[in-house]
């Protein structure tokens, strides 16, 4: 009895390891296939992550080194560590696509290579292939090299403040092909690489705060400029001004005179996009002095005669 049960299990292992023989036979390519695609997602999703990892390591070690918890207050520190930050976001954004496409040609040739397709006159005819359409597809190689040059040449960076043509905004991500900007009005642009021509960065190296005041033209002008920057200079020195200005407020003197009114203009050097908050408190506190010291503001010129200036 024993040697019996002995024989039928031997026969049940052998009749097992045949059929799961001739199941790897019959799918081995697919089951192949399968496996390059799995161990493709695999490691996309562990080069992604470690990348994101790095990112947020060095970016955590340079606020670490500026006793800062968040980005918006680097911009108060040295402008390096602000842009090494933003720097790293960025090549981040660009590897994370890079890494993508990488992955995702390999496993493709891996596959072919599986299904005995003849890789050199894939790759060969894939190069006529590309010569023909680089007539085509000109602007998808002029999106994809701009966008490589703008990374490496620190035009932009992701959480820079930039205007491209009547879009302000600020900028989310940079990929190889599209950049994406974040307008003041919550609207998300995509903006093609190759169609960025001119750009403006408001977060690169300093910025200016421009403030212009209008006042009755028969009054001490003189009188109006010491007024105007002892209460800018006032200001300044506060706690919530101090760090976003790099340099002393200057009256520039007489922009323009139009019947009994003169406007003056004053400026003040700041951090990167520190200067529209810096002239919104500027205003503030001339209006308050200015009413303090007794000058008057001029009223708004009617719109019939704005429109003659």
């Amino acid at each position: 009895m024993t040697t019996d049960g002995g024989d039928v299990a031997e026969e049940v292992t052998e009749a097992v390891s045949s059929a799961f023989v001739t199941f790897l036979e019959t799918w081995q390519k697919p089951l192949v296939i399968a496996l390059i695609i799995v161990l493709a997602i695999i490691a996309n999703w562990l080069l992604r992550r470690l990348l994101n990892r790095t990112v947020t390591q060095i970016v955590r070690g340079v606020k670490r080194s500026q006793n800062v918890d968040t980005t918006s207050e680097m911009r108060a520190a040295p402008y390096i560590h602000a842009r090494a930050v933003q720097r790293t976001r960025t090549l981040g954004s660009v590897g994370r696509a890079i890494l993508t496409w990488t992955i995702s040609v390999i496993a493709l040739i891996l596959i072919l290579g599986q299904l005995n397709v003849d890789l050199g006159a894939i790759l060969t005819s894939a190069g006529i292939v590309a010569a023909g359409l680089a007539f085509g597809a000109q602007n998808v190689v002029k999106d994809v090299l701009n966008g490589i040059f703008m990374v490496f040449e620190d035009q932009l960076g992701v959480g820079d403040l930039i205007t491209v043509g009547e879009i302000t905004g600020t900028v989310e991500e940079v990929g190889i092909r599209v950049t994406q900007v974040r307008a003041l009005d919550g609207t998300l642009w995509f903006i093609r690489n190759g169609e960025i021509l001119t750009l403006g960065n408001s977060s690169q190296g300093w910025g200016r705060a421009l403030v212009d005041v209008t006042v009755d033209a028969n009054q001490d002008l003189t009188h109006v400029s010491d007024v105007a920057l002892e209460a800018v200079r006032a200001l300044l020195t506060s706690d919530r001004f101090a760090r976003k200005v790099t340099g002393e407020p200057e009256v520039w003197g007489l922009e323009s005179v139009f019947g009994d009114r003169a406007t003056l203009r004053m400026a003040v050097r700041t951090r990167p996009e520190a200067q529209w908050e810096v002239q919104r408190g500027i205003r503030a506190e001339l209006r308050r002095k200015f009413a303090d010291a007794g000058i008057k503001l001029a009223d708004e010129l009617p719109r019939l005669q704005q429109g003659e200036m």
